[in-house]
């Protein structure tokens, strides 16, 4: 069925064809809804049923010479019809109007879609001044939505702060460690006692060294851990950042600031038991250099390593390589084996401040 046929089927026979009350006129524009000056259209009423009944009129060979007629103003904004210079209107190409009103509704939506992602950040960062502004509150919990907002709180913490407790796994981008870089840096000229622990795997991230390069001489420590450990940052063992653990949300959608002392205190001692267990990160730089003759492992060791590093399981691994997981497993354990480790975790550490890395 064609759009023509459609607004011939949609003309109710027994109702009144040609409407003549000035009332109904109104009516009519009105439930239009028809933006002329931007072409925009409102969804919930394309046009209104006289509209349609006049256009199946005029379809039908109807010759109506008044712009006044009932239904015809919504059809001259909507551009469904053209007023001819002699009199009278004629239809127009249902295909054409079709592509503009697409085109009209998916701007529409679009814009819409852009408000939609909006709000979150907006009004996180709303709530981000309300709650923590309140004396009652102080001793409690809340969920700081948006990274800004996060961000935000976290630097005027560290402004107050006289020590710094910071658990940092997972891999650090270059926008986070420089968010954070001038803060930091702020923090040590003041005194504050600054420590940071990461995983194994930020030993090969450039940003990283070079932030511990430059924070280490300023009274910064750092440590390495092999196994993983949560993310967080304790200030003066009053004030804690973290991820959510309770609705599950990523780390891209905020954190929870805590200001409970007794949480507090208990994050700080998870921390330092975790701590106890690192590697300093002065203490295991790279020896000398090291030949493929003198290398303890494989190429192929190798470069799963640098898979493992980079996050991929050993099942991904396995698939890249052309290889069954089994023999990926295999080559790791006779390497942990050559080098008297238990498990990859300690594997993993070895690499991460080997020479071997700067092998093929």
């Amino acid at each position: 069925m064609t759009a023509e046929t459609n607004a011939h089927a949609n003309v109710n026979p027994n109702a009144n064809p040609r409407p003549n009350s000035k009332a109904a006129k109104k009516d009519a524009d009105a439930r239009a809804h028809i933006r002329a000056d931007t072409g925009a259209v409102d969804i919930d009423s394309i046009l209104p049923p006289e509209s349609r009944a006049l256009y199946a009129r005029l379809v039908a060979g109807e010759t109506v010479r008044s712009p006044d007629e009932p239904g015809m103003a919504p059809l001259l904004a909507l551009g469904a019809v053209l007023a001819e210079p002699l009199g009278g209107h004629v239809p127009v190409s249902l295909d054409r109007l079709e592509r503009r009103l697409r085109a009209s509704v998916q701007g529409e939506l679009a814009r819409t879609a852009a408000r939609l992602e909006e709000i979150p950040a907006v009004l996180g960062e709303l709530r981000s001044h309300q709650p923590s502004m309140v004396e009652s509150l102080r001793a409690g919990s809340q969920y700081i939505f948006g990274v800004r907002a996060a961000n935000r709180q976290i630097g005027e913490s560290a402004e107050e702060a006289r020590e710094l407790l910071a658990a940092q796994p997972g891999h650090r981008t270059r926008f986070v460690l420089t968010e954070a870089y001038n803060r930091d840096l702020a923090a040590l000229s003041r005194g504050v006692r600054f420590r940071t622990l990461y995983h194994v795997s930020a030993r090969t991230n450039p940003l990283v060294r070079e932030r511990v390069a430059v924070m280490g001489p300023k009274g910064a420590l750092f440590r390495t851990l092999a196994r993983p450990f949560m993310r967080m940052l304790v200030f003066d063992r009053k004030v804690a950042f973290f991820s959510d653990h309770l609705d599950g949300r990523p780390d891209s959608a905020g954190a929870w600031m805590v200001r409970d002392p007794a949480v507090c205190a208990h994050l700080a001692e998870a921390f330092e038991k975790e701590w106890t267990l690192g590697q300093e990160w002065h203490t295991s730089e790279r020896p000398a250099e090291v030949t493929a003759g003198s290398a303890v492992s494989t190429q192929l060791q190798r470069t799963i390593l640098r898979a493992l590093v980079a996050g991929q399981d050993q099942q991904q691994i396995a698939t890249a390589l052309g290889y069954s997981s089994r023999t990926i497993n295999v080559h790791l354990t006779n390497l942990r084996t050559e080098l008297g480790y238990a498990t990859v975790y300690q594997l993993v550490h070895w690499w991460a401040t080997s020479p071997e890395q700067d092998l093929d």
